[in-house]
């Protein structure tokens, strides 16, 4: 059996770290074989594992199938950016990326309320050929897989991106994908559609590799521009603006229970009206040095427990929790989306960052239980604003580095949730009267980046083309595209 190591302060879990680990690559297949491929593939293959995950009984070759799933996963989850926004025109595209960070939210409270309806059950089934007891959270292991192949099936009824099919150059297909838009939308024959040809305002380098090129060398030539001339600063500016707001949300949801739970336990020893976060959290401390031997690991505390049973039962008020947080993330999701055109996806950056990093110092120094939740749970609204970065990057890279652009980004900002969540223990034991200051310093230098952000892309070479009777531009392919909604 296997013995389980419970982190009380100090270092958390590195799975973050696993999704990171194939960003790059995914957003170099992304840019090079195409969006809706490698989404298909990303998809499958992963709810693929889980399900083969569900059944297995060795420990490690289950852990090995749990790491594998999340580098597959991460396919998806930045390329479904690009391929959703290239759809759309100048106007539409924001709002739609926006959108489609609902869904995160909506995931969000899929994943608890799942948990809440399964893991409860008291049952299992012997599966004699698989020697298994087959348990609750094998189940669930398989429903959280589902929506995997569900979204699969959606997005093989969907064509590639015209526009990423446009800038390489495959004109034919991108007026056929078009023509069958302008059928759906409107009802006339794809016949009448009104564009006789098609010409890119964005260059096919960077797209086209020769075949016997070295993978390792493609894939630097892919990410290379967005680190030169033109490109080099706002990479820089994006990937920041994902690193913190990462940073300071990933710390603060991974011990936002435990935040409640120190806070309702000091509740019981002092009126609730005179708790404060940082005392909570000291007494809880405290109290759990004079009742638990302690073992030093590094930085951090820990306690082993070594039981001969699996022990798959969870406290339910972790459910509820989450199940209001994932709420909260998908009205905030609507929000910007309704409103990211209205004021902008900067101006709407830098209000949220200015009233969550306000929302969250308050909480340093108020009193009641009640109160602190509130101001914390804004406080945890900012995580919104990955969905608003990613608008940004989508609107800033042109459509052969736009792939790669959001896949380092996020990168970048999945680094920032491993460093969050284990920085959050010593910071909240030792710094705990200092820790919504670092925070809000590091949302003041967000808050200035994206006042300094380039508004427009630089200017790229269009490719050569033959005079035709029509010819429309990207940007009305664009306009075109944005009529499927």
């Amino acid at each position: 059996m296997v013995a389980v190591v419970e982190v009380r302060k100090g270092t958390k879990s590195f799975e973050e770290a696993v999704t990171l680990a194939g960003s790059h690559l995914w957003g170099y297949l992304g840019d090079t074989k195409g969006r809706r491929k490698i989404v298909l593939f990303s998809l499958v293959s992963s709810a693929a594992v889980s399900y083969i995950g569900s059944i297995i009984a060795i420990t490690w070759l289950f852990i090995l199938l749990r790491f594998i799933n999340g580098i597959l996963i991460g396919g998806s989850s930045a390329i479904i950016y690009a391929f959703a926004g290239e759809f759309h025109d100048n106007y539409y595209r924001p709002k739609v990326v926006s959108y489609i960070a609902t869904f995160v939210a909506i995931g969000n409270m899929y994943l608890p309320g799942m948990a809440w309806l399964i893991l409860p059950q008291q049952w299992e089934y012997y599966i004699s050929f698989l020697d298994i007891n087959f348990r609750p959270w094998r189940l669930l292991m398989i429903v959280y897989a589902t929506p995997s192949l569900i979204s699969a099936l959606l997005i093989y009824l969907l064509p590639e991106s015209p526009k990423y099919l446009l800038v390489r150059g495959e004109n034919e297909e991108v007026m056929r994908i078009l023509q069958n838009i302008y059928r759906i939308n409107t009802g006339k024959d794809r016949t009448q559609f009104p564009v006789g040809s098609l010409t890119s305002d964005e260059s096919v380098e960077g797209l086209k590799h020769e075949k016997n090129e070295c993978m390792l060398s493609s894939m630097w030539q892919q990410t290379a521009p967005l680190f030169r001339k033109g490109y080099l600063l706002k990479t820089a500016m994006v990937c920041y603006l994902h690193f913190a707001i990462f940073l300071s949300t990933s710390a603060i949801i991974m011990w936002y229970p435990q935040i409640l739970n120190s806070m309702s336990d000091y509740g019981q020893v002092v009126p609730s009206n005179e708790v404060t976060m940082c005392t909570a959290i000291l007494y809880d401390e405290a109290d759990y040095k004079n009742d638990i031997p302690e073992v030093g690991v590094g930085s951090g505390i820990v306690r082993s427990i070594t039981s001969q049973i699996c022990i798959d039962t969870v406290n339910e008020e972790v459910f509820l929790v989450s199940l209001i947080i994932g709420f909260v993330y998908a009205v905030s999701y609507i929000f910007i989306g309704t409103f990211i055109n209205t004021f902008g996806p900067r101006r709407l950056l830098i209000g949220l960052m200015t009233f969550t990093t306000i929302s969250g110092v308050i909480a340093q120094h108020l009193s009641g239980h009640t109160y602190i939740q509130v101001a914390l749970g804004v406080f945890l609204v900012a995580a919104t604003g990955v969905g608003i970065v990613n608008a940004i990057v989508v609107e800033l890279y042109p459509t052969q580095i736009r792939g790669m652009a959001l896949a380092v980004s996020l990168c970048v900002g999945r680094f920032g949730a491993m460093t969050g969540s284990n920085i959050a223990g010593p910071l909240m034991l030792y710094l705990c009267d200092y820790m919504f200051y670092v925070f809000a310093a590091s949302h003041l230098v967000v808050i200035i980046m994206v006042f300094l952000l380039p508004k427009k892309k630089p200017d790229v070479p269009k490719i050569d083309t033959v005079d035709v009777e029509k010819t429309v531009t990207n940007n009305n392919t664009d306009a075109e595209c944005s009529q499927q909604k």
